[in-house]
């Protein structure tokens, strides 16, 4: 198991109601998990806590063998070694490709970063466009970018916030198949948060389904499909 979130309840500051109640979640090491769900039902602010955005009023949670977060404990985002892909991409747009994907390289040795871009480009087969800058490249090579750039730092874990939701349609299914590949490929374990069932089915291992903060179904895409456990998990694949 990579990670281990036990017991998280969460609150945002104006709010009266809790956003995450006794929320308890488990992900095996190369796992894809898709967090699934309408809008406010708990899923992004998941990501948050897990990459150190936001702090838990109370519960654990566990990334291999170190607790990054518990009553006692909260490991500040930049030492969790966690890759985020953002909606937006948050590509610099006065770098080059080749210089967004370094960005977050800590190490100054040259010729570990000639072989570390040549690397990445070549996983998300970029290598012709290392030079341009992100407005000369399509919305799918962006995506491709921020994933290599989350990639750069070896992180054991990358957070995935709605990374199809900026993407035309017809752009959709290709893109699903290229990211999936590309994650399996790098064997890092990743979750991403969707609201689209499509995302869901096509990329994800396992498929958990929120609701008001609480988990309603978790497990394999095609057994959810095929045997949701409520009314809200089948309106959500019909």
């Amino acid at each position: 198991m990579l990670i281990e979130i036990k017991n998280l309840d969460f609150r945002y500051k104006n709010s009266k109601v809790d956003t995450l109640n006794d929320f308890n979640l488990a992900v095996n090491t190369g796992e894809i998990v898709c967090l699934l769900g309408e809008s406010g039902s708990g899923k992004s602010t998941v990501l948050r806590l897990v990459s150190g955005l936001e702090e838990p009023d109370k519960g654990l949670i566990k990334i291999g063998s170190k607790i990054i977060v518990d009553n006692d404990t909260f490991i500040l985002p930049e030492k969790r070694e966690i890759g985020m892909v953002f909606q937006d991409y948050a590509l610099f747009p006065h770098m080059s490709v080749a210089e967004n994907i370094l960005f977050g390289v800590k190490k100054n040795n040259k010729e570990y970063k000639k072989e570390k871009i040549s690397e990445l480009l070549k996983l998300v087969g970029l290598e012709e466009l290392k030079d341009r800058y992100p407005y000369q490249i399509s919305g799918g090579q962006q995506q491709r970018v921020a994933l290599a750039r989350a990639l750069a730092i070896e992180p054991s874990l990358i957070l995935m916030d709605e990374p199809f939701s900026n993407l035309d349609a017809s752009l959709q299914s290709r893109i699903r198949e290229e990211l999936k590949a590309i994650i399996k490929k790098s064997g890092v374990t990743a979750i991403f948060v969707s609201h689209d069932k499509d995302d869901a089915i096509s990329i994800a291992d396992k498929i958990v389904v929120l609701r008001d903060g609480e988990i309603v179904q978790q497990g394999k895409a095609k057994n959810i499909i095929n045997n949701p456990s409520c009314a809200y998990v089948a309106g959500l694949f019909s």
